[in-house]
């Protein structure tokens, strides 16, 4: 059962509206038109999410604008508040979101992935229970899409015995369907009194010459009509068992054929991934890893990787990514790094600065941001802006857990890039 943001907001006492039951429908029908909103552009929605999980985000323009929104379903709503509700902002931005996902799943895995790296940095009070119950959502949908991409076995999936269509039995024709129309063909009349007959043969068979004549022209037709009728009924029938049959081969054919695609798939990118971690070579940075500092290790190992990668991926990944990060980067590899400065040595570099990719995520200024965005904003810029998604810049980590944020921010990206085809919802009469 989909959780109700909303109304968790209001069990903990975080939001008052009152006690009208009317006042939580209004916010219903605009978290709705919200969600709709998130579920076709999902990178809006997580351009106003940054904002929202933070308490401590203020009057962030995002959040501000909801209540616009709000006045469409609501509006007499500021009347009810005596200062901007900008809790009640956020929370109808995570209802949304919430409601968003189940639309498009592109959203659940960008939310799994960057949740998984600022929830646990943000001071978020007694909302640490709603948030964790969206990012156990996200990463629910997250992990359908991991099962349909990464099979757990490797070898052939087991195909089902094909089951033949059962044919079914032609009908029993009664057993004088067809007297009247011979005993027509017989002569004038018949010894069953209850059989009418139309038109018959005027010549009884003591008069061979002219019987013979008549009773030919007469039979001819009949055994015609005879076969005519058995031979379509046997051929409904049959195209019928013969189309469920075809129908029945296709579909195991193309089960069999995708499953074989994803086990293909899979095992082109575990090798791909097990030749990278052998080679230590960087694609990005067209040089090994352990001649590049160790800033530039972690944004191009996470660079690298994310190009290996479909689009979404197991944990086991990436442990992979942090044992890659240590063996490359060898005594260097417990070195904490601040954001600040791991921002500041990878705008500086040109290859960076020129990636086509990096480029297309610059965003404009003052909008909360992740750290690749800020990177692409602090390169176009020529100086740092750092990332602004609620905690210290000053936050340190080790290569390889920067590492990590870095492959998952690059992801998250990559799927609000390419969203799920979406179906909007009918209009009410």
């Amino acid at each position: 059962m989909q959780t109700n943001v909303l109304q968790e907001f209001l069990n903990l006492r975080l939001l008052n509206i009152g006690g009208e039951d009317s006042r939580l429908e209004k916010l219903g029908d605009a978290c709705h038109e919200l969600a709709q909103q998130y579920a076709a552009e999902p990178k809006v929605a997580m351009a106003s999410l940054l904002a929202a999980w933070d308490p401590a985000a203020g009057q962030h323009p995002t959040l501000v604008a909801i209540g616009e929104l709000l006045q469409k379903h609501w509006p007499t709503f500021r009347g009810a508040f005596q200062d901007e509700p900008l809790t009640l902002y956020r929370a109808i931005i995570l209802e949304a979101v919430m409601r968003a996902m189940e639309q498009q799943g592109t959203l659940a895995v960008a939310v799994s992935l960057v949740g998984a790296n600022v929830l646990p940095h943000l001071n978020v009070g007694q909302e640490e229970r709603i948030l964790s119950k969206i990012l156990e959502r996200a990463q629910s949908v997250t992990s359908e899409r991991i099962t349909q991409l990464w099979p757990t076995k490797s070898e052939p999936a087991r195909v089902a015995t094909l089951k033949l269509p059962t044919l079914p039995t032609l009908k029993n024709t009664e057993p004088n369907a067809w007297f009247a129309q011979v005993a027509a063909a017989a002569g004038p009349s018949t010894n069953k009194s209850d059989v009418s007959i139309t038109n018959p043969n005027p010549h009884w068979t003591n008069q061979p010459a002219s019987w013979s004549y008549e009773f030919a022209d007469r039979m001819a037709p009949i055994l015609t009509d005879v076969h005519d009728k058995a031979a379509n009924a046997a051929l409904k029938v049959s195209t019928q068992a013969l189309k469920t049959l075809g129908d029945s081969v296709v579909t195991k054919l193309d089960d069999f054929l995708r499953a074989e695609q994803t086990r293909s798939n899979h095992l082109s990118t575990s090798n791909r991934l097990l030749w990278w971690r052998q080679a230590l070579y960087s694609e990005t940075a067209n040089a090994p890893y352990r001649t590049l500092e160790a800033p530039l290790l972690a944004l191009h190992m996470a660079f690298d990787m994310a190009d290996l990668l479909p689009e979404v991926y197991p944990p086991a990944v990436e442990s992979l990514l942090f044992e890659a990060v240590r063996a490359a980067a060898n005594t260097r590899c417990e070195e904490h790094v601040a954001m600040k400065e791991l921002l500041d040595t990878q705008r500086q570099s040109t290859r960076i600065a020129a990636s086509k990719w990096l480029q297309e995520q610059h965003i404009p200024s003052g909008c909360r941001s992740l750290f690749i965005q800020a990177l692409a904003n602090s390169c176009a810029a020529g100086k740092a802006e750092l990332s602004q998604i609620g905690f210290d810049p000053e936050t340190k980590m080790t290569l390889g857990d920067w590492a990590i944020w870095l492959l998952r921010e690059v992801k998250a990206l990559d799927a609000l890039s390419s969203p799920d085809e979406v179906t909007p919802p009918e209009e009410k009469a």
